[in-house]
């Protein structure tokens, strides 16, 4: 049931804004955070090897490398719920974000509610771009490969969502972030009123340690994988206060420094 593990997916497309707009509205609206991507070298770990490398599902072309990344999306499910139900607080909704989350799926889970957040090839081109580090020549190479395969993910999603009866927020190339901020804050006001929130001190305080902490363990895993160290990442405020949204920038040495 629903009420047992109450979740609100936000699915769709890189570079429509789902992290961002997550993980703001996860603070101000004092609840849980589940990002599904933070959890991939954790995944990789316990589920081995479920398919080809990211390059060989490219190098069979768009269509089938969507193919391939919504049948593992669909392995990893339930370890994602696995995740949450192991983190979760009691009563208190996660907001549940990435590209694995598809409609189809929804019906098996029972998120509350759940929009997808689908947007053009040129969006999608100009963050997976925003996302390259320094050294990493091979994402570099496969942007454009990933682009296509993500416009066929964003098609089916769009299909699949309107087959389902659930939300699909159109996210153009020349975006107003505050307009899908917006709207992804009246779908989740609306879902999770009748439930609790995070409470402040303690309890706000801790759960964010953990977000934060989920985050540094794949960043740490990311760069031994790439070679590099990664750009600073926001790293929530643990100050326990209701609604805040402070971040503190912090490469993953200074916030292994600061623990």
């Amino acid at each position: 049931m629903a009420t047992s593990m109450p979740m609100f997916w936000v699915g769709g497309t890189p570079g429509s804004g789902k992290s961002t707009t997550v993980r703001r509205l996860s603070r101000e609206l004092d609840l849980a955070l589940h990002p599904v991507d933070a959890y991939t070298y954790d995944h990789l770990e316990r589920l081995g090897a479920i398919g080809p490398s990211l390059d060989e599902a490219l190098a069979l072309g768009a269509t089938m490398a969507a193919d391939d990344f919504e049948r593992v999306a669909a392995l990893r499910l339930p370890a994602v719920m696995d995740d949450i139900r192991a983190a979760q607080v009691a009563g208190v909704p996660t907001l549940v974000e990435g590209p694995q989350l598809h409609p189809r799926a929804a019906a098996k889970w029972s998120p509350i509610d759940a929009v997808w957040l689908i947007t053009t090839a040129e969006r999608t081109r100009v963050a997976r771009r925003e996302r390259l580090v320094a050294g990493d020549g091979a994402a570099r190479r496969r942007v454009e490969a990933l682009v296509e395969r993500d416009q066929v993910i964003g098609a089916r999603l769009r299909t699949a969502a309107s087959d389902a009866g659930r939300a699909v927020i159109e996210v153009p190339t020349d975006v107003d972030w505050s307009d899908v901020v917006a709207a992804v804050r009246g779908a989740v006001i609306t879902a999770t009123a009748p439930f609790a929130r995070l409470r402040p001190g303690r309890e706000l305080s801790l759960r964010r340690r953990h977000e934060n902490d989920v985050v540094h363990r794949q960043i740490v895993a990311h760069e031994r994988h790439i070679g590099v160290a990664v750009p600073p990442f926001p790293y929530a405020c643990i100050c326990g206060r209701s609604g805040c949204t402070d971040t503190i920038p912090a490469t993953s040495a200074e916030y292994r420094a600061d623990r």
